[in-house]
């Protein structure tokens, strides 16, 4: 594709190049003619392609020889044209089938005697697009999940410029979300000052939404802001984020609506503790499940380990919708034998769900060379709001 004076790169056609490049080594050695790639994170790793149209189907195909094909919906061809990273791009009209129109794509090409590489585990290949492709493909297909972990668990020094950046965004948001709440304000009204707070202090659209709930909701993992008006005596759970060239930091915070009560005070004193055990754990050398036990070492003493269902933290970079974790390849979690290294990064969350309350305490680190970089410096304390 020809280069334009508007690019969408967020890094160099060098490190683009030499991603692909890696790539194409592991597909000759593998006896692979090409490569085709479905998950969006991995398209953008790859290719800096990125585009809010990742809900409809499209492919990255890449040969053996280097050569990059975008299979994608027509809108998505002026910022594929923007890319130089891109070699060619295969439009699916609206009136197409996605799978269709890239199956008929490769069949055009000298594929009988070829054999594809498919990305099988990624959430943006349907069992019912598989079975099309490789019912009617006149290549031969093998499972083939290129171990993208091996490049993408430690960050380069500008993706953690970014995610520093989407860290301070993520605290502005916190920041807005704790002055908003007061009681007869909504729910919506506190989730609207921290997307307000967030963005204006630079951060894109997240890969997953913040996270405003109160009261009884908050012993709800996940349960989100629902219009619900502030009560006296409500804990206010807030987990906000900010991205920055699609790499995302985390952060989040309980608050008390006025005086906790001592199970409430209690929580978070354990949270807390849990923070810091993780904080003052982690460094190169260590184990994810030995930081994970550390941890659950503190819940177990306090006799709350049944409420702490939670993972003790997951991977954070990059992220595109439903999800801003890189968990699926890097955890701090239990029988995890991974070895922490400088660069790795993770959001630590220690959470406990009680019957009547939740409250969660978290912060976005960085493995440094002799422990870890907070990238969401926020006080880690327990808020108690005067009436």
């Amino acid at each position: 594709m020809n280069e334009s004076s508007v690019s969408e790169l967020t890094e160099s056609t060098e490190e683009y190049h030499d991603r692909i490049n890696r790539l194409c080594a592991a597909l000759r050695a593998a006896n692979l003619n090409a490569a085709l790639i479905f998950n969006p994170d991995h398209m953008f790793w790859l290719t800096g392609f990125q585009t809010i149209g990742y809900f409809t189907f499209q492919a990255l195909l890449i040969e053996s020889d280097c050569r990059v094909t975008l299979i994608s919906r027509t809108v998505n061809q002026p910022l594929a044209s923007i890319n130089p990273v891109i070699d060619s791009f295969v439009a699916i009209s609206d009136s197409e089938i996605g799978i269709e129109t890239l199956t008929h794509f490769l069949n055009q090409g000298p594929s009988n005697s070829s054999q594809i590489g498919l990305e099988t585990n990624s959430n943006n290949f349907s069992v019912d697009d598989y079975e099309f492709l490789t019912t009617h493909l006149k290549a031969s297909v093998v499972s083939w999940n290129y171990h993208y972990q091996e490049f993408r668990r430690q960050k380069t020094a500008d993706q953690l410029t970014w995610m520093r950046q989407a860290g301070h965004a993520a605290v502005k948001g916190l920041d807005a979300a704790v002055n908003a709440i007061r009681v007869g304000v909504s729910e919506n009204d506190i989730a609207a000052a921290m997307h307000h707070g967030a963005i204006s202090a630079g951060s894109e659209y997240l890969g997953h939404p913040p996270l405003v709930v109160s009261g009884p909701r908050t012993a709800l993992c996940f349960a989100m802001w629902k219009r619900r008006v502030i009560e006296p005596q409500d804990v206010v759970l807030l987990e906000s984020a900010g991205c920055i060239n699609r790499y995302h930091a985390m952060a989040a915070t309980s608050v008390v609506v006025g005086h906790a009560t001592p199970i409430q005070r209690e929580s978070a004193k354990v949270i807390l503790e849990v923070l810091e055990t993780a904080i003052d754990t982690i460094r190169p050398g260590v184990r994810s499940k030995d930081v994970d036990a550390a941890c659950r070492s503190v819940t177990d003493k306090a006799n709350v380990s049944q409420y702490f269902l939670h993972r003790t933290g997951y991977g954070i970079g990059i992220g595109f919708p439903p999800n801003w974790s890189e968990g699926h390849f890097l955890a701090l979690r239990k029988d995890d034998d991974t070895v922490l290294e400088p660069g790795m990064t993770f959001h630590c969350v220690p959470t406990l769900f009680r019957d009547s309350f939740g409250m969660c305490f978290s912060t976005s680190i960085v493995v440094t060379d002799n422990g870890c970089e907070i990238l969401t410096p926020y006080p880690r304390t327990l808020v108690e709001l005067s009436l």
